[in-house]
C-alpha cells in the first residue's frame, strides 16, 4: 500500500513501472520460452499447444469462467488453462513474453504496455461496467457531490494505479471540478488488499469491481456514489481480451475459436442468468457467497462484443494522457476484425 499525491510522483512511478516490466519480461521469456508460438506459421493457422489464459478475479471475467466451466473451449477443440494473476501489470508482461496466449485484463493496462513497446492487440471485450466508487457507511458521504464538501480534509481514497478503477475515480472527480491533490490517495497493487482496507476502515472511499463492490455495499453498508457507466457511457468495458500481435496474425483460426467460445458464454449468461450463477458459484471462481454473486452479475454484464464500447475506452485513455501515464494515445491498439468475422459467421449459422 502506498500513499501520496500523484502529481509529485508521476515521473518516478512511470520509470519504476518501466524497469519492473523489463525485468519481469526477461524473467518471463526465460521461464516460458517453450510456450511461445513457433517462428513459422502453422499450415492450418491453428496453435497446437495448450493455451494459457491470464486473468484477474472479477465478474468481468464471467464469459471466460463460464466458457471454461461449460466446456465451450473444449467444444472448439481448444485445451485451455486458466492462470490467475493478481496484478494487471503481471498479465501484460506475461503476455508480452509468451508465458500466456490470451489475457483478460483492464484495457488501460494494455494501452500502457503498447505505449512502452509491447506488441499487443485488444481483440474483444470481456465485461462491461461494474466499477463503483463507494463510501464508508457513517462517513456522511452520500453522493459524488458530497466529495466536494470533504475536499482538502484528508479524505482517504483507495484505488489501483493505471487501472480502470483509478480512471473511473479520476473522471468522476474531474467531472466535479476536483483533483487528486484534494484527497489523500492510497494506492494498492491488488483488489484483495484494497478490499480488506475498506473493510477495516483504513480508507474512506474506494473504487472497486464486481462482485466485491456488491459485497461492500450489501454486506458492509458501503454507499455507492457512482460507477463507470456514469463517466464513460453505456456499454463501456472494464476488462478486455488481449493477445500478442504475432499470435493474432499467425493463428487466426485459433483466435476465432477462442472468441466463438466466449461469445457463446456471453449469450448463455444473458439468456440464463440464474443457471449461469449456479455454474460460476459451483466453479468457485469468486471469493464471495452465492447471494452476492447473484446480485453482482447483472451489475457487470458480459460484453465480448466490444464494438460499441470503444468510445468509452477513448475517454479513459485521454485521461491517461492527462495524468502523464501516456505521452499520447497509442494507435492501432484495437483490432476487432476476427471478432466481427465470428459474429457474422454466427448470424449465418443456426445456434446449437
Amino acid at each position: 500500500m502506498r500513499t501520496g499525491d500523484f502529481r509529485g510522483t508521476a515521473t518516478s512511478q512511470k520509470k519504476t513501472m518501466t524497469i519492473s516490466l523489463v525485468i519481469l519480461g526477461v524473467i518471463t521469456l526465460s521461464l516460458f520460452s517453450t510456450c511461445r508460438p513457433g517462428s513459422s506459421p502453422s499450415k492450418t493457422q491453428e496453435y497446437s499447444g495448450r493455451i494459457k489464459v491470464g486473468h484477474l478475479v472479477g465478474v468481468c471475467m464471467s464469459p471466460l469462467f463460464l466458457a471454461h466451466a461449460k466446456g465451450y473451449f473444449k467444444d472448439e477443440g481448444l485445451d485451455v488453462d486458466l492462470v490467475f494473476m493478481p496484478n494487471p501489470g503481471d498479465s501484460t508482461t506475461a503476455l508480452t513474453g509468451g508465458a500466456v496466449q490470451f489475457i483478460h485484463n483492464p484495457f488501460t493496462n494494455t494501452y500502457l504496455s503498447v505505449a512502452q513497446g509491447a506488441p499487443l492487440k485488444i481483440i474483444a471485450g470481456s465485461g462491461n461496467g461494474g466499477l463503483y466508487c463507494i463510501a464508508q457507511p457513517g462517513s456522511g458521504i452520500k453522493s459524488i457531490a458530497d466529495l466536494k464538501n470533504r475536499a482538502n480534509t484528508g479524505l482517504r481514497v483507495g484505488s489501483e494505479r493505471i487501472n480502470t478503477l483509478e480512471l473511473t475515480f479520476y473522471r468522476t472527480i474531474q467531472n466535479q471540478g476536483l483533483n487528486y491533490g484534494e484527497f489523500k490517495m492510497i494506492w494498492f497493487t491488488d483488489h484483495f488488499s484494497m478490499l480488506a482496507a475498506f473493510q477495516q476502515k483504513q480508507i474512506d472511499v474506494v473504487t472497486h469491481v464486481e462482485p466485491y463492490a456488491t459485497m461492500l455495499i450489501d454486506k458492509y453498508g458501503g454507499v455507492p456514489l457512482g460507477n463507470s457507466f456514469d463517466v464513460w457511457g453505456a456499454d463501456s468495458p472494464d476488462c478486455v481480451v488481449s493477445v500478442r500481435d504475432e499470435f493474432l496474425k499467425q493463428y487466426p483460426e485459433t483466435v476465432k475459436k477462442y472468441l466463438r467460445a466466449l461469445l457463446r458464454a456471453d449469450a448463455f449468461i444473458k439468456g440464463n442468468q440464474a443457471e449461469a450463477v449456479d455454474v460460476l458459484d459451483a466453479g468457485h471462481y469468486y471469493k464471495v457467497d452465492k447471494e452476492t454473486l447473484r446480485a453482482a452479475i447483472p451489475r457487470q454484464p458480459p460484453g465480448v462484443d466490444l464494438r460499441s464500447g470503444v468510445k468509452g475506452m477513448d475517454t479513459a485513455i485521454t485521461d491517461m494522457v492527462s495524468l502523464g501515464y501516456l505521452k499520447a494515445k497509442p494507435a492501432n491498439v484495437v483490432d476487432l476484425g476476427l471478432l466481427e468475422e465470428v459474429i457474422r459467421e454466427g448470424k449465418s449459422t443456426p445456434q446449437q
